[in-house]
């Protein structure tokens, strides 16, 4: 379920995707944040690692059997402007990585980004409970 989910977010419907996105990892005393494309998503033989490539060889590793749920979040954020994330928690309902979409230099694509989005939102839920 995840995987799809990933796919369905790197690849879109139309040909555009999530695209433009921060990857966020954080805990009590530190946060990284990856800005990229999302355009390189690779997963192991076996499906249980994803692997986020941005194309100066800067990656980020999920552990996909440790993620317990998804969840969908679209809000207006501090200057009125559409937020959207997927955040990816643990069986604690820590996020242990958060998709952020940027707002698109390419104007173009906003509309079916958000489109994307909420299509997600509707088919999935605001809460997707996977494994066991």
């Amino acid at each position: 379920m995840i995987r799809q989910i990933l796919e369905e977010c790197q690849k879109g419907t139309d040909g555009i995707g999530f695209n433009e996105v921060v990857l966020m990892v954080s805990n009590t005393a530190s946060t990284a944040e990856v800005y990229m494309m999302l355009d390189d998503v690779r997963f192991t033989e076996n499906g249980d690692v994803v692997t986020f490539m941005v194309s100066d060889g800067t990656h980020l590793h999920m552990n996909l059997e440790e993620v317990k749920e998804v969840q969908f979040i679209h809000k207006m954020n501090e200057q009125n402007m559409p937020s959207y994330s997927v955040w990816f928690k643990d069986e604690s309902g820590e996020p242990v990585l958060r998709i952020y979409l940027r707002k698109s230099d390419n104007d173009d694509t906003n509309q079916p980004r958000h489109n994307l989005f909420m299509g997600m939102l509707e088919k999935y839920g605001e809460l997707v409970k996977v494994g066991g």
